[in-house]
């Protein structure tokens, strides 16, 4: 039996890796050393749409209650307008416990089964939440939805287990970029699905709880077919590797107290509760947002305009992840380091503008503007994660993915102060005076964006003939 089939028997051996099974070029880790993205082949690519199917569709599950609020509140009388932006909070607040556990687990027992487990087992509260009848009820069944927001973690640290360090931070940023596009399709798709569930039913409290159904659906469906249809890593999947003698347990909380004893893991944690941090609350918000009286717009419109926010990850995280790798082979990690400070501080004079802004013509382009800088700054943070630890990167990417869930859930409390374009401007000064802790980060081997390397590292040449640095990731904590 192939070491990549979901079972494995111990008496028989794992093969040897060898480059001439993959489609993809790879380094001597068996690391992808390209980004094919019209290619579906196993293992690289396999992973990849995986990778940022399933947190796109945990999106689609988690946010698809936020453009729909306006109705709820209108057709229940225990959702006002502040119970609901706590909805939005509690929904947050659910997923910083899942993404600290989620990274250690990673790397104990592989990206494919934590990630089958997180989309399968948490579609139960997105199918419960329409049977919703108090607040206590609804903000509970939005707490357990938010649990599915840890597939961030599992996506991050896949790539980064299947793909090079002289492609890891656009492989990282494009499948996060990916998956984040879920909550733009999600502001946009679900007012749809509610009107075309309303034709039907007549009765738009009924409908906005059948439309449930269709999220829930999605994640069973997507979670079940990467665990057969997927792998681990390059030579196949833990469980197998681990039965062959090829691999070594790991012990998942001596990986998360690695990772946590480096303090680069949480000056990471603070930058990415200003950048992703900032895009939930951006998905929670900018519908009612829209439709308020400040722009007066229908809950349809205001749901496709607020999408055009989580739409610009289609190519903004992306671009994010590449800027970082360009700079990094010109001027190393000063580079990543540099390019992440500067996107950084674009977004928060952006978000300031934006929150200025009361006429709906102007405020869209600046929104996509405002928006492409957030997403970038994601993309250029996960191009310097792999680099904190290689060997917990599972557990580093779980520390600092929290970090936009605490993000979010303490900076929505400026909105609560006076009106929200006001908590908008205000998070905006936040985000600006947040962008200088990217000075503290400082690797002995790599400098930092004012202090020179203070020990050379050995370098290795890949196959794209860029050279990386050999302390750059390898796989997930063997």
């Amino acid at each position: 039996m192939s070491s990549r089939g979901s079972s494995g028997d111990a008496a028989e051996p794992v093969a040897a890796p060898s480059t001439t099974r993959f489609d993809l070029p790879v380094d001597e880790k068996n690391r992808a050393t390209k980004l094919v993205l019209w290619k579906f082949s196993r293992p690289h690519m396999r992973a990849f749409h995986f990778a940022w199917l399933s947190f796109f569709l945990a999106f689609f599950g988690w946010f698809a209650l936020a453009p729909l609020l306006s109705t709820i509140k209108l057709e229940n009388d225990w959702l006002d307008d502040d119970s609901a932006l706590d909805s939005n909070i509690i929904a947050v607040a659910g997923t910083v416990m899942m993404r600290f556990v989620a990274g250690p687990v990673c790397d104990r027992f592989g990206p494919r089964l934590t990630q089958t487990t997180l989309l399968t087992v948490f579609s139960i509260p997105v199918f419960l939440v329409g049977t919703a009848r108090s607040f206590a009820t609804f903000a509970l069944a939005r707490f357990f939805i938010g649990f599915i927001g840890a597939t961030f973690v599992v996506t991050q640290a896949w790539t980064s287990i299947m793909f090079a360090p002289v492609i890891v931070g656009t492989a990282n940023a494009t499948s996060a970029g990916w998956g984040n596009l879920g909550g733009g399709v999600t502001n946009a798709v679900m007012p749809l699905i509610f009107d075309a569930v309303n034709a039907g039913l007549n009765d738009k409290d009924k409908a906005w709880r059948v439309a449930q159904v269709i999220p829930g659906c999605a994640l069973v469906v997507v979670g079940i077919s990467l665990y057969f249809l997927s792998d681990d890593c390059p030579e196949g999947n833990y469980q197998d590797l681990i039965r062959a003698g090829t691999r070594t347990k790991t012990n998942p909380w001596l990986a998360f107290f690695r990772a946590a004893k480096n303090y680069r893991s949480w000056v990471l944690f603070s930058l990415y509760a200003v950048c992703f941090g900032i895009e939930l609350i951006m998905n929670g918000n900018l519908a009612s947002y829209f439709s308020s009286p400040r722009f007066g717009l229908s809950q349809s419109l205001s749901g496709l305009i607020a999408g055009l926010f989580g739409i610009m990850n289609l190519f903004a995280r992306s671009i994010g992840g590449i800027t970082s790798d360009l700079m990094a082979k010109k001027y190393g990690m000063r580079g990543r380091l540099w390019a992440f400070f500067v996107i950084l501080f674009l977004e928060s004079l952006a978000l300031i503008g934006f929150s200025r802004i009361s006429t709906i013509g102007v405020a869209i382009p600046v929104l996509v503007v405002f928006s492409s800088f957030v997403q970038m700054a994601e993309g250029a943070t996960f191009g310097i994660v792999p680099f904190v630890d290689p060997e917990a990167t599972g557990a580093v990417s779980g520390i600092v993915g929290a970090g936009g869930n605490v993000g979010a859930v303490t900076l929505s409390l400026l909105l609560k102060i006076g009106k929200k374009e006001d908590g908008f401007l205000y998070l905006g000064f936040v985000v600006m005076g947040a962008s200088f802790l990217v000075h503290l980060l400082y690797w002995p081997q790599f400098g930092s964006t004012f202090r020179k390397p203070t020990t050379q590292p050995a370098k290795v040449v890949e196959d794209d003939g860029q050279d990386e640095y050999s302390s750059a990731p390898a796989p997930v904590a063997t």
